[in-house]
């Protein structure tokens, strides 16, 4: 962990896992540090923003470092989210483009705990990373989609991502699943920067015996 200045009044706290980056930000937040205005955290950063006629660098190195271990040791909360990769209208262009069968391509996609870096850019919507090497580089498509299906699992680049509501969107979708991930109205939010994602796969007849059911 290291703390570099950005100016007299913020620093960013660098090499962090992106896990720990936003835990730690909420315990620095909580611990009122003399001088720390806020907190704001990337991936794997802290932005660090400070009154700097308050703000001691060393009293803060201090008190950060004595908070990492709780903070790492708080953890994520687990989600398995099933999909149907057969409701993926992308897969078969995907799988084309990386050289894979469809059984392979949701072996290796549902193989991994991904991290969620963070939640944008509509409501509920989780970032999550890192993709196996065998699945990255798929583009953006070229021309958006007006209508993305609630629940769409989609990838592009070096992430994975799940739409929860029906929004547009660029990325490519590779499946779908049938749990509802956000209701704004009650506001069920059960997917936070921080927790940890498992992707399960299921055929299509335990999609539509699951769908609606919440996470």
């Amino acid at each position: 962990m290291k703390l570099e200045p950005l100016g007299e009044s913020a620093f960013i706290l660098r090499d962090l896992g992106p896990w720990e980056a936003h835990r730690l930000s909420d315990a620095v937040d909580a611990a009122r540090v003399p001088g720390v205005l806020e907190t704001v955290c990337a991936y794997d950063t802290i932005g660090v923003y400070v009154d700097p006629t308050v703000f001691d660098r060393d009293r803060f190195e201090t008190v950060a470092e004595a908070l990492r271990p709780a903070a790492v040791e708080d953890g994520a909360r687990r989600h398995t989210v099933p999909v149907c990769y057969d409701l993926g209208p992308d897969l078969p262009e995907v799988c084309d483009r990386l050289g894979l069968t469809p059984k392979r391509f949701a072996e290796l996609h549902s193989g991994l705990a991904y991290k969620c870096f963070a939640i944008g850019f509509s409501p509920g919507f989780p970032y999550l990373g890192w993709l196996p090497e065998e699945l990255r580089g798929v583009p953006r498509q070229e021309s958006p989609r007006v209508r993305v299906p609630a629940g769409s699992v989609a990838i592009t680049g070096t992430q994975t991502g799940i739409y929860p509501q029906e929004t547009p969107g660029g990325w490519a979708l590779i499946g779908r699943t049938p749990l509802e991930l956000v209701n704004l109205r009650d506001e069920y939010f059960p997917i936070h920067a921080g927790d940890t994602i498992a992707f399960e796969r299921i055929n299509e007849t335990a999609f539509r015996a699951m769908e609606g059911r919440r996470l």
